[in-house]
């Protein structure tokens, strides 16, 4: 008898192991068909397949990497993804997470809690600096991350973080096995690159199958990838993605048309065609929530010319650009009125959003430009040439990305008012890499150019923040260790103090009241200091795809994701 209890105790233990050593894969309740190709155009290449060092949004990114949360509907950070459970600790300043075992990343290696602690507590703070929006405390410290268990990891701050949840749960996260060797040699931010497209090690749905530049981009299916459904079908349902690299928007759409490609997020000016041949087409349309990036003219203060360095430090040289830009008139000939005028850094549909910046709201007047310039120490021969308080003409360069029709439109736009005034400016398209190369480097003058944005504005502190990597109008010494950016010639606005303050303030601020009032400080400064000249926003999103495709998300949510969010539910006939 005791041998017989003894052989079912250990058959009990060996059921128990079993059971513990089962992949913990993310179940979800979708029923499409496994199979086939999804065909998707991008204007260009890649800046780099390296997720950790990119500050370009690539659309191939997300179909590559996984993070620990996934957003719901509202862009919040509330559905489970690698981790299942999260919690914070009493006082606040501990998140929780318990992660998912038994998975493996796309070299069929283990993934592990020793991944997750790596990537937080060695990767994130040597690579992005303040670049990951909301990991860095209102101290300015990265928290203290342990492994607590053999499934649940901490995240420790000095402070309560407001943004905890969403700067931890949205982040990618990267393989220490992969990886670590070239981040003590000090090479990571080289590691895949155009070039290293078949050595990436990821946990997304895809893996890169080809890359040809200019051409396309493939992706097949992770083998390992970790959802499935509830027939037990491995997902996503679609076994390939395959990216044609078209060299502009017109290019772009008419694949699409042509039926070459499978879903397009058509332009506001693309929109009427778009809708006028849908239902001949047999395409499906809709409209979601607007985005909460910005797009706007920024100049830079430490440009290498100290003349225009000064005009551009000059608040109402700023403003009377500002002045000079007809954004209704954008909105009515490139959106067709799916847009707002922006007068600061947050859209008018936003929870934080102030309306106390329309009263600093720059309404397009030549007469107002012309008043503001003299407020600054600047006036007119009697050619009406503009020159500053030393005789120099005002004449500056102006760049922005090639094939971006918006933009273009606003540099001309600019340009063509800028001579009511006297004022000359020299404008050219760049290849999108090469305008970002300029700015990370602060070798331009002025630039029209875009960000990506959030629904909580925390996240841009690598923007805002005085030493964000993406401060690119008014970078600090140091930044770069070969800039012409020195003690003795930097300036540095007693505002630009405050905004940086109001960023590190906000971490800690849990109080939504309070923290809405510190974000609406920051939109006053922003509207009247006029460092970023806002430009417009389209206020509603909009999707079209083939009848032959069916999107992840219920019907109900198309609104707020378009039909590639949920893209594991995805599939075609």
């Amino acid at each position: 008898m005791k041998r017989a209890l003894i052989l079912v105790s250990m058959l009990t233990m060996l059921f128990v192991a079993g059971l513990a050593s089962e992949p913990d894969y993310f179940i979800v309740d979708c029923n499409g068909k496994p199979g086939g190709t999804l065909y998707l155009a991008s204007t260009g290449d890649p800046h780099t397949f390296n997720a950790a060092v990119s500050v370009s949004t690539s659309n191939i990114n997300g179909w590559l990497y996984s993070s620990l949360l996934f957003h719901d509907k509202y862009q919040m950070p509330t559905r489970p993804y690698l981790a299942k459970e999260w919690w914070f600790s009493e006082d606040g300043l501990t998140l929780h997470m318990k992660i998912r075992q038994g998975l493996k990343w796309s070299d069929g290696e283990p993934f592990t809690l020793e991944d997750v602690r790596w990537t937080f507590e060695e990767l994130f703070p040597e690579v992005t600096g303040t670049g990951i929006g909301g990991i860095f405390d209102a101290n300015g410290l990265p928290p203290v991350v342990k492994i607590v268990d053999q499934e649940t990891i901490s995240f420790t701050w000095t402070t309560p973080n407001a943004l905890a949840t969403r700067a931890i749960g949205f982040s990618e996260i990267f393989p220490k096995h992969a990886l670590d060797e070239r981040l003590k040699a000090g090479t990571f931010e080289q590691a895949w690159g155009l070039n290293e497209w078949d050595r990436l090690v990821v946990m997304g749905p895809y893996i890169i199958e080809d890359y040809i530049t200019g051409e396309r981009i493939v992706l097949k299916r992770n083998p390992y990838f970790w959802m499935y459904d509830t027939q037990g079908n491995q997902l996503p349902y679609i076994e390939r993605i395959v990216y044609q690299i078209v060299p502009d928007r017109a290019a772009l759409v008419l694949r699409f048309e042509a039926g070459e490609t499978d879903v397009l997020f058509p332009t506001a000016e693309e929109c009427p065609r778009i809708l006028s041949m849908a239902e001949e087409e047999g395409w499906q349309t809709g409209t979601g929530v607007g985005g909460y990036g910005s797009r706007f003219v920024a100049f830079n203060f430490n440009a290498a010319d100290p003349i225009r360095r000064e005009w551009f430090r000059n608040e109402y040289f700023r403003r009377a650009m500002g002045y000079l830009l007809e954004r209704q008139s954008i909105i009515d000939t490139l959106l067709n009125g799916f847009g707002l005028p922006l007068y600061g850094p947050i859209p008018p549909y936003s929870g934080f959003y102030y309306p106390g910046v329309e009263e600093f709201g720059l309404k397009y007047s030549v007469t107002r430009a012309r008043l503001e310039l003299k407020r600054g120490g600047f006036d007119w021969l009697s050619d009406g040439t503009c020159v500053d308080n030393y005789g120099n003409r005002v004449e500056f360069d102006l760049i922005t990305n090639l094939n971006i029709e918006l933009f273009d439109l606003t540099a001309l736009n600019l340009v063509f008012n800028a001579t009511k005034i006297g004022v000359k400016i020299n404008y050219s398209q760049l290849q999108f890499n090469t305008v970002v190369e300029r700015l990370l480097i602060s070798r331009y003058e002025g630039v029209v150019i875009g960000l990506t944005g959030s629904v909580d504005p925390g996240i841009g502190a690598n923007v805002y923040r005085i030493d964000g990597n993406l401060h690119f109008w008014n970078y600090p010494p140091g930044y770069n260790d070969e800039d012409h950016i020195t003690e003795e010639n930097y300036w540095l606005p007693d505002w630009e103090e405050r905004i940086d303050e109001i960023f590190k303030l906000q971490i800690t601020e849990i109080d939504p009241q309070k923290r809405y009032d510190l974000f609406a400080e920051f939109q006053m400064i922003m509207a009247e200091k006029q460092p970023l000249i806002f430009t417009i926003v389209q206020d509603m999103g909009i999707f079209a795809y083939k009848n032959t495709f069916h999107p992840g998300p219920s019907e109900e949510d198309l609104t707020y994701y378009g039909p590639l969010m949920e893209f594991w539910g995805a599939w075609k006939e």
